[in-house]
Order: C-alpha cells, then sequence, then structure tokens
C-alpha cells in the first residue's frame, strides 16, 4: 500500500540566507564567521555566528513567536535558576523579500 508524502513546505534556510540576514539586520556581527549547527530540526535551523552567539530561524509559523517569549522570559528567569541561561542578543525582523520570518534570536551561550 502506497502512502503519499505531503510535500515540505517549510522555507529553505541555507547558510547564504542566514549571511544575508545577520549582514542586513546585524552589521556589528557582520565579519564573524557562520556555519550550519546540527541537522535543522523541525522548528529551527541553527548557525553558529562567531565562537559564542548562535542565530535561529523559525521554519514554520508556528515557531515564529517563540523568540519574542526568550526574549522575556529569560532575563526573568535566569537569576532563579542554578545554571547558566542564554542571553538573547538580537532579534531579527520579516523581510518581505525574504521567504522566512526572521524569528531568530542570537544567543550567548554554549
Amino acid at each position: 500500500m502506497a502512502t503519499d508524502t505531503p510535500p515540505d513546505t517549510r522555507p529553505f534556510i541555507d547558510t547564504a540566507l542566514v549571511r544575508r540576514l545577520v549582514d542586513t539586520q546585524f552589521p556589528q556581527w557582520s565579519g564573524l564567521p557562520l556555519r550550519p549547527f546540527g541537522p535543522a530540526g523541525s522548528d529551527h535551523v541553527i548557525h553558529r555566528l562567531g565562537n559564542g552567539l548562535s542565530v535561529r530561524l523559525p521554519r514554520h509559523a508556528g515557531a515564529r513567536g517563540q523568540a519574542r517569549k526568550e526574549f522575556a522570559w529569560l532575563p526573568r528567569l535566569a537569576p532563579h535558576l542554578p545554571l547558566a541561561v542564554p542571553a538573547p542578543r538580537g532579534g531579527g525582523r520579516t523581510r518581505p523579500r525574504l521567504p522566512v520570518a526572521v524569528g531568530g534570536v542570537a544567543l550567548d551561550g554554549r
């Protein structure tokens, strides 16, 4: 019995796209090396930026609001936790000509 697999409708996010987004929206980090981090997850594509930052881009509409929640809650929760919590460093915006909403955040952390 053959099963039809639905097409993958998530946007194509590659290193070149992430580089353009970083360079245009975060010029202070435009000279840092950029490389993919592991395989993409179901919600986000992650790239390492330099030695201490990560850039996350949502892969579907349901993941777009996660960055806003992290910006609001991580600084509040961090002082109450017994471990280091990544600190949000910047949030991007949707660009009409780009195929993704940039909810990506750059996070300090390992």
